[in-house]
């Protein structure tokens, strides 16, 4: 055996111990990118799912926003139906004839003389001659008054917005659920 021969079988052994490292390598290379792919894959899976958990999450916080929303405004119309209502009332009560106006104010001023002696009265100018024989001084109300004893220690109010204000509080929801189901 030559030297040749050796040196051929030493080329030999070294071009097949290379090719296996190189194969080997190859599929070491293959397998590493089949588990990246995988585990891109895994990733992107995973970010699609939370992504779509964040839109999701998003579209329910937009709807029960836009929900709220809707709501208040349905609410501030209808506050403005019932204060155009009352608004409605109010100039009805200032633009009553002076014959019901004098029988209301009547009812008034003798409910009020069972609770104590009237010096003074407290009403518009327009309802003022219906209060003969008392001390009158002129507020700005649109019907009604407000009667006071002698010495100013009692006062019981009987303006028509007192009694307004008496019903729209009292009787709200009634009314609500009345004009608006």
């Amino acid at each position: 055996m030559g030297l040749e021969t050796v040196k051929e079988d030493i080329l030999g052994s070294a071009k097949d111990k290379a090719d296996a490292i190189i194969n080997e390598a190859r599929k070491e290379a293959v397998r590493m990118l089949e588990e990246a792919r995988k585990k891109t894959e895994q990733m992107k899976e995973k970010s699609e799912i939370e992504a779509k958990k964040m839109m999701d999450t998003i579209k329910r916080q937009e709807i029960a926003a836009a929900e709220l929303e809707n709501k208040k405004t349905v609410m501030e119309a209808k506050k403005q139906v019932l204060q155009k209502l009352f608004d409605q009332v109010k100039e009805k009560i200032a633009g009553m004839d002076d014959r019901k106006r004098e029988l209301y104010l009547k009812k008034l001023l003798d409910m009020t003389k069972n609770e104590f002696e009237i010096a003074a009265v407290y009403c518009n100018k327009k309802d003022a001659k219906f209060f003969k024989g008392f001390n009158v001084q002129n507020i700005d109300v649109i019907g009604g008054f407000i009667a006071e004893n002698r010495e100013g220690t009692i006062r019981i109010d009987n303006t028509f917005e007192t009694y307004l204000d008496s019903i729209k509080e009292s009787e709200m929801q009634e009314i609500s659920k009345t004009l608006f189901g």
